[in-house]
This record gives C-alpha cells, sequence and structure tokens, in this order.
C-alpha cells in the first residue's frame, strides 16, 4: 500500500475530523480539571504532554512520521489501569521523549524517582502488577486501504499469561477515547498472539484492525557486520539471561520482544515493529540497523552462526558472506572509546586493614586500585577521611591484593585444547591464548562456554595453602574469633570507576575460617549453624576471583574497550550482615532528573535485594532536600512491596546527612566529562542493632 503524500494526509485528517466521536463513559476527562501535564512543562520548561487532543493541531504536535508501510503518524500513551494510578490519562510528546521510560523519570521525578526498567515493565505489561496501559496511538491503514484513529495496547509476547484481553483493551479505549475528540480509535493488535485473541472478541465495542500484509519493513536502515543468531522468542530470552549473544551479532527473532537492552550489531524480527518501538529507538541511537523480514527463521537459516554482511535498505534486505577485517572496522567504529583499566601490581602480598590502606594522596589511590582494587580503595579512602564517617558507620575489613589472584591463575591450571590437543595450562596460560583466538574473540556461545568451564576449573583449584593462612589470620586479628562469619566482595580494577561501573558483574561470597580449619568437609558451618555447607576461605577466594570471568563481566568489559589481559580481582574483606532491617542505594542527587539535587534512596526491607529483578519485588523510594548537612523535606515516591515502611524519617534524616558530608568530602581524582553531573553511588546497611553503615561508594555520571 503506498504512503499518503501530504496533500492527502490532510485531507485524510480532515475527514477524520468530521466522524462522530465515539460516545465518552465513566473515564470522561472533562469529569476533573487535570493539571498533572501542566505541572510537569512548569518543572522542566517545556511541554512534556497533553491530557486531550481536541484538533488536528495537537495530533501533529503529539505525534511523530512513522515511516512504515501502514502508520502515517503515531504517538505515545498512558491511561491509569487501576484507580489509584499515579497519573491521569495522557499523551506524550513523543518528539521530546520517545520512551515512556525517561518520560515519566523526568517529567515526574517525585512520583517515579528511582524507577528501574525491570518495574517499569512491570506497571505496563503485567496484569498482576499492571498500574498504566501504555501503548501506540496514531494514524493507520486497515487492509481495505482505508486510514484510521487507532492504538495498541502493549504486554509481554513472550510471557502468553500477560496477553490483553478484549476488557483490558475496553478499559484502554474507554479512556483514550473519551481524551480524543478527533474520531474513533480502532484496536491495532501488536503481536501475534494479540491478533489471534481479538479474532474472537464479537461485541468489542471497538474495531479491531486488520493491517494490511507486509513482507518487508526497515526501521532503521543501513548495513551491518555480525554473527547470524536465529531464536524463537522463548530462545531468546533464555539466550539473553545466558549472555549468549553480544555486540558482535545480528540477532534474528521470530517475534519482536518488548526491548534488546543488550547491545547488538542488528536486529531483524518477524513481526512488525514500530518507530516508536523500544527497540527501534535504541537501535537509532545506536546507530544499528533494525527491520521487519517475514519468516525470518527460515529466511536465514543458511546463513545461522556465520559471520554476514546484512543490509537493511530502505525497500529490500540482503544478505551476504561477512569479511572478518571489514566487520572489525565496523564493531570497532561502533564501540564507544576504550577505557582504560590500570596494569595490576602482580608483587604486593601486602593485606592492610581498611583505616590503614594507604590512600591519602590521588598519587596513592592510583596506586592502591592497582594493588587492591577499586572497591577496596574507594571504601578505604572514605572510611579515612577525617570526621566524615565515624566508627559507628563503619564495617571491619581489610584488603587482599591482586597478587594473588595473579599467582593462583599462573601457578594453577587445568587440562584443556588450546589448539594443539589437550595439555596441562595454567589458567593465565589459557587467558592469554583465548584473548588472542580470533574465534573466542568474535563468537559469544562459543565464548560463553568456555568461560564457563574455566570458572568450574577455577573453583575446584587449589589455593596456596600459605595464602590461606595469611588471610585466616587477619579475619582473627580483625574479628578476634574464626567463628566470625564474613563477606569476601569483588574488588577488581575494572569497577566502581568514573569511566566504568561494573555494578553486579562479579560475585561475593561469605566465608569462616573456623571451616577452614576444623579438618574435615562437613557441614554445617562453624560460624552459622543455619548453613548445612561449610564456607571456607578457600572456597570464597575462588569464587571471587573465578567470578572476573562471567561471560556477562567479559561481554560488557569487551564492549567498553577494556584491555581483558589488564584485568585482575582483589578483593575486600569486611563484617557480613546478619538479619539487617534494611538495605539501601542512596545517590548523591537525582540520577533521573537533571538539575535535580535531591538525594534519591531506594530501601528494602530485610535481606531483600534492593536491586531485585523478581516478578512483584521493588524497593521504596524517597527522595530527600537535603541543605548544609541537614534533611529539610522527605518525599516518599514509592512504598515498597514488602513493607509499609521500610526506613524511617530519622533514619533517612541520618542517612541524608551522612551522605552530605561524603559527598561533599570524597575526592574526585579523575575529570568529569563536560555536561555531566558527578553524583556519588553509595550502598548502606542498617543492622540488627539499628546502626546505619555506608559499605560502598562508586561514582556515577548523569
Amino acid at each position: 500500500m503506498a504512503r499518503p503524500g501530504p496533500l492527502r494526509l490532510v485531507a485524510m485528517l480532515a475527514a477524520a475530523c468530521h466522524q462522530a466521536p465515539a460516545d465518552t463513559g465513566p473515564g470522561d476527562a472533562d469529569a476533573a480539571v487535570e493539571t498533572a501535564c501542566a505541572e510537569a512543562e512548569a518543572r522542566l520548561g517545556y511541554p512534556a504532554c497533553e491530557h486531550r487532543v481536541p484538533d488536528e493541531a495537537a495530533f501533529e504536535a503529539l505525534t511523530v512520521l512513522d515511516g512504515t508501510a501502514d502508520a502515517v503518524r503515531v504517538g505515545k500513551y498512558l491511561v491509569p489501569a487501576v484507580p489509584d494510578a499515579r497519573l491521569p490519562g495522557l499523551f506524550i510528546y513523543v518528539d521530546v521523549f520517545p520512551l515512556h521510560y525517561d518520560f515519566l523519570l523526568a517529567a515526574f521525578p517525585d512520583d517515579f524517582a528511582g524507577l528501574t526498567t525491570d518495574r517499569y515493565e512491570q506497571l505496563i505489561l503485567y496484569p498482576e502488577t499492571r498500574e498504566f496501559y501504555a501503548g501506540t496511538w496514531g494514524l493507520y491503514a486497515d487492509a481495505d486501504g482505508s486510514w484510521r484513529y487507532g492504538f495498541t495496547v502493549w504486554d509481554d509476547p513472550a510471557d502468553p499469561s500477560s496477553t490483553v484481553t478484549e476488557a483490558q483493551v475496553a478499559a484502554a479505549w474507554e479512556e483514550l477515547q473519551a481524551r480524543f475528540d478527533l474520531g474513533d480509535l480502532a484496536f491495532v493488535p501488536g503481536t501475534s498472539a494479540q491478533r489471534e485473541a481479538a479474532a474472537g472478541w464479537e461485541d468489542a465495542p471497538f474495531d479491531v484492525m486488520d493491517l494490511a500484509e507486509v513482507r518487508y519493513e526497515a526501521y532503521n536502515p543501513g548495513e551491518a557486520w555480525g554473527t547470524l543468531r536465529l531464536y524463537t522468542l522463548d530462545e531468546f530470552e533464555a539466550a539473553t539471561e545466558d549472555a549468549a549473544y553480544g555486540w558482535q551479532d545480528i540477532v534474528v527473532i521470530e517475534e519482536a520482544p518488548t526491548d534488546v537492552e543488550r547491545v547488538v550489531s542488528a536486529i531483524v524480527t518477524g513481526t512488525r515493529q514500530g518507530a516508536l518501538s523500544h527497540l527501534n529507538v535504541r537501535s537509532a541511537s545506536r546507530g544499528t540497523p533494525n527491520c521487519f523480514i517475514a519468516d525470518p527463521l527460515d529466511a536465514l537459516a543458511d546463513w545461522a552462526d556465520t559471520l554476514v554482511h546484512l543490509t537493511c535498505g530502505e525497500a529490500d534486505w540482503s544478505v551476504e558472506a561477512g569479511d572478518e577485517a571489514d566487520a572489525w572496522d565496523w564493531w570497532d567504529a561502533l564501540r564507544p572509546d576504550p577505557v582504560e583499566v590500570c596494569a595490576p601490581d602482580t608483587t604486593t602480598p601486602d593485606m592492610p586493614d581498611l583505616l590503614e590502606a594507604p590512600v591519602a594522596t590521588a598519587e596513592e589511590r592510583a596506586a592502591a586500585v592497582c594493588v587492591w582494587g577499586s572497591k577496596g580503595t574507594n571504601l578505604a579512602t572514605l572510611y579515612q577521611l577525617p570526621d566524615v564517617v565515624d566508627e559507628e558507620h563503619r564495617y571491619r575489613g581489610f584488603l587482599v591484593p591482586m597478587s594473588a589472584y595473579r599467582a593462583f591463575v599462573e601457578d594453577h591450571g587445568w587440562t584443556v585444547d588450546l589448539g594443539d590437543g589437550e595439555a596441562e595450562h595454567s589458567f593465565a596460560e589459557t587467558l592469554d591464548a583465548w584473548n588472542a583466538d580470533a574465534t573466542f574473540l568474535s563468537d559469544p556461545a562459543l565464548r560463553r562456554e568456555r568461560l564457563l568451564a574455566l570458572q568450574d576449573a577455577m573453583r575446584t583449584a587449589e589455593v596456596d595453602p600459605d595464602l590461606v593462612e595469611a588471610v585466616t589470620s587477619r579475619i582473627v586479628e580483625t574479628w578476634g574469633s574464626d567463628e566470625v562469619m564474613v563477606r569476601f566482595r569483588s574488588s577488581s580494577n575494572a569497577e566502581d570507576a568514573l569511566g566504568f561501573s561494573g555494578a553486579g558483574l562479579y560475585e561475593s561470597e561469605s566465608a569462616c575460617a573456623a571451616d577452614e580449619t576444623d579438618g574435615d568437609s562437613r557441614g554445617p558451618s562453624r560460624c552459622d549453624p543455619d548453613k548445612d555447607d561449610e564456607r571456607t576461605v578457600s572456597d570464597a577466594l575462588r569464587t571471587v576471583w573465578a567470578s572476573l570471568w562471567n561471560p556477562e563481566a567479559w561481554e560488557e568489559r569487551d564492549w567498553y574497550g577494556i584491555d581483558q589481559d589488564r584485568v585482575a580481582m582483589g578483593i575486600l574483606v569486611n563484617d557480613r550482615a546478619e538479619d539487617e532491617q534494611a538495605s539501601a542505594v542512596a545517590f548523591s542527587g537525582n540520577p533521573g532528573a537533571e538539575g535535580d539535587d535531591r538525594y534519591l534512596v531506594n530501601a528494602q526491607a530485610g535481606e531483600v535485594s534492593v536491586v531485585s529483578t523478581d516478578p512483584g519485588v521493588w524497593p521504596e523510594s524517597e527522595l530527600l532536600t537535603v541543605e548544609d548537612g541537614a534533611v529539610v523535606d522527605i518525599t516518599r515516591v514509592a512504598t515498597s512491596s514488602e513493607a509499609d515502611e521500610v526506613l524511617s524519617d530519622a533514619e533517612l534524616a541520618e542517612l541524608g546527612g551522612l551522605l552530605w558530608a561524603v559527598a561533599a568530602a570524597f575526592p574526585v581524582d579523575e575529570t568529569v566529562p563536560e555536561g555531566r553531573d558527578l553524583l556519588w553511588d553509595t550502598e548502606w546497611k542498617v543492622l540488627s542493632d539499628g546502626r546505619l553503615v555506608i559499605k560502598q561508594i562508586r561514582p556515577y555520571l548523569r
């Protein structure tokens, strides 16, 4: 079907304006004066949304040209799905906010501060947790050639239980239609499951559009090189969990998923998307091709798992064998500027207390990162700041140097084939060989398989008895007993830095020195009888060291151009919180809202993770206004799924005052990029005795 030209579009819009709007029901927007969008405009200084579409001018302002075969202009909307939704129905200015997520964070910081992408998806996709219906709206082409106003309703195509029902679509339609004065809105099914379900809706109060059949469509035209990975939607979800694809891959998916957050060379889907789909917004921002090809798993089957050169053209697509040199040229242009990490110190054996590590000057701190890693260096720096964090708010702890890790990988190994048949090689030799192997470097699936096997071998290798004895002695020296459970935490030279956060890439493990020396391997733990198995020092060392080679960590470092040959793992050993009352992540500013200097606090009750991705689990969120070290206002943004109140006003006041002192005193040794704000990302615990302890600090660029 041909797209209408400008004159025809004007005529269609004029004709649409003469249609009689549907009767408005309980969702009639005139029932109350709505001010949310006006308040957002006052905060931002420019329009963010409107509550109605009264005329053609509003339609033009709120939508953008779509560029697909059967849509002329499209926009985005949110309408309440529950009576106590935080916002009324609204239409977003998508030329300013292409993504709902960014819109909520920026336009309504008091209501959605700290919103994560996982929580955002819960708010709009799943019936158990949905607060809003969300989707697109605009002018679409029906299969019979007529042009009509329509809307979509989003769910999760990977989860059949989330497929919208007739009643849910009717609820969204009723609210939208009451706010839309240009004519009748028809439902536009966006997934194969929605089309199948809507085929049986005989008594729906709205029409269901049957879009014209299209065999190909380009959303972000261009060419790319990569290994072609073919997935059903279920296979793609599993591959995402396993980090089985990466930025050197062209991902082909039978049905378009909700999103593809990981960077890839190109995206091809077997169901259609749209100009404002999350997939396309991300692809456009990264400069990677994105297109729809009918039945792509069959069309591209002959090229599966091979390096190809794919072109998503304006009118058609093509694929051919890819040249490796061309591929690397394209990949190198795609990646950000490389992040430099310091060469690890392989000789220093010292295991200093956090209050004794040499971190007084910028030069000492830079050297300390190369000896003990960033996390340990940052915490030692924080704890040694004069009159900032006193003993009450500190963990006890010490640092294990990266030289211990280097000795482990150089002195221990396994049987592996590095190209000349199976033979004994050290872990260091293995990594050196792999990091020079073109196949390993360009094949994420193979890379994952090898890294997981390496980690299994590392977790069972012997640890130098002298090192274990030295670490055990330091535990007893620091805590006064070998029957105190402590925490071994990652402290590599590739995390917690200005240019590379590395949050969540590595692992921590608890350890009991008495389990190491009790002469047996039987549980329960001598430090914690609730633990059925022993928690030895050797196991904790191996676990943290091996986590340096988590496939997800390798991929993240590689995307940022970090030299894998230079990464090494130090360890921060500190108190293990037991029966803590709460955990919190606090920023010295609102990371989701430019210019908002209120501190964002996300807190969760007990031992539940603040950043948990479990469905239906989310933390409470607060914004703190802090003046001269005193919290003068607390805005409670969201209640935790687990408790009515996690942190009291008094606890928030204490945290805010401490964070103000930390932010004012913590040294900044790196240059903050122009146009970016430096915030401090901190982690806290409220211990069983009520003490508030700060356990981590790292820079965050807003």
